[in-house]
Order: C-alpha cells, then sequence, then structure tokens
C-alpha cells in the first residue's frame, strides 16, 4: 500500500471511530469486521481453545463498544483494542481452575508409572494455583507474563502504560507474596503427613 493510500485508509478509519463514539453500530461493525481476526487471534493465543476463545472475542466486542467513548485518539484504535483484547485474554486465563492431568494409558502401564508420586506432584501443582490465586491481581499477571511467557519489564510497562519501575515492583513484590504462601503450604502440607504417620496403628 502507498503513502497515499495507507493515510486514506487510516483517515476512513478515524472517521468510523468517531461515528462509531457517538453511538454508530454500523460503523463499529466495519471496525469489527477489520479487526475480527486480530481479537479472535489474541484470545486463541493465550486461551488455545477455540470454543472459549470466540466467546471470549464476543466479550472484548461488547466491552469495546462500550468504552470506546473513553478513547481520545481516534488513530490510536487499534494499539487500544488489542491491548483490551489482551488483557481480557490474561485475565480469562488466570481465572481459570487448574485442569487435573489425565492419566496416559501407556504411562500407567509403565513400570516406572508411579500413582504416589503423581498424587504428590497433583498436591503441589493444586497449592502452585492456589497461592497464585492469593496474589493481588496486578502482582499476579505480572509475574505470570514475566516469568511463564517470557516477557520483559520493559515491554509489560509499555504494555499496561505504567512506569518501568512499577512493574519491576510488581514482579518483585509478587515473588516475595508467593515464596511466603509456598512456605506456609509445605509446612502444613508436611505437618499433616507427619500427623497422619504418628496416628496410623
Amino acid at each position: 500500500m502507498h503513502e497515499a493510500e495507507r493515510s486514506t485508509a487510516y483517515g476512513e478509519e478515524a472517521r468510523w471511530v468517531r461515528s462509531a463514539q457517538g453511538g454508530d453500530r454500523a460503523a463499529f461493525d466495519r471496525l469489527v469486521r477489520r479487526y475480527r481476526g486480530l481479537v479472535l487471534a489474541t484470545a486463541s493465543a493465550r486461551l488455545h481453545n477455540a470454543d472459549e476463545a470466540d466467546d471470549l472475542a464476543q466479550e472484548i466486542w461488547t466491552r469495546a463498544w462500550s468504552r470506546l467513548p473513553t478513547l481520545q485518539d481516534a488513530a490510536l484504535f487499534p494499539a487500544w483494542l488489542k491491548t483490551l483484547a489482551f488483557r481480557a485474554a490474561i485475565n480469562r486465563q488466570t481465572r481459570r481452575p487448574p485442569v487435573p492431568a489425565e492419566l496416559d494409558e501407556t504411562q500407567e502401564a509403565s513400570s516406572d508409572y508411579d500413582p504416589i508420586a503423581r498424587c504428590l506432584a497433583q498436591e503441589h501443582q493444586r497449592a502452585l494455583y492456589a497461592a497464585l490465586a492469593t496474589l493481588p491481581r496486578p502482582n499476579r499477571i505480572a509475574l505470570l507474563l514475566h516469568v511463564c511467557e517470557g516477557y520483559t519489564c520493559e515491554e509489560l510497562a509499555s504494555l499496561f502504560a505504567v512506569p518501568l519501575t512499577t512493574v519491576e515492583s510488581r514482579v518483585h513484590r509478587a515473588k516475595g507474596q508467593l515464596r511466603r504462601v509456598l512456605a506456609e503450604d509445605e509446612y502444613q502440607y508436611h505437618r499433616r503427613a507427619l500427623t497422619g504417620r504418628r496416628t496410623t496403628p
């Protein structure tokens, strides 16, 4: 696309945004058609489930319609929409309950399969999810994106439009909070095991 054509397209899109901000559903539908793929791709990349991603995409568009009047610069609509979609997907992902691993028939038949070790591993996995759930939402999301997804603190600061020091502080506090919660959980876990051992005939 030539520079003149790109400028015309951007100008047309900005008009759609301003019209949609004024309540024009037809203009908003044009934006939906143009960015439907981006929203669905963002949801799919986080959720890895087509039905859930499609459901979230509908929710994102509902939010976009209701929040569009808050957008100050119509030219920033693509970045605004992508951030809205990304945050919604992260929020949905972090609210998911832990999914227990399915028993693999080949693993179960293997001579190396240890059901006790598997139960202990699942117990620790549940403890981790429970510990993450206790963290304040901004800290939890910062930690998951930084540690599990590989985002740098600089990238997260840009994504959430906050100072770099804020992101670094959230990650640091989340690590400390998680460490304290897991330490308490480990203590309770081993205390129960020892108590059970003493009371067993």
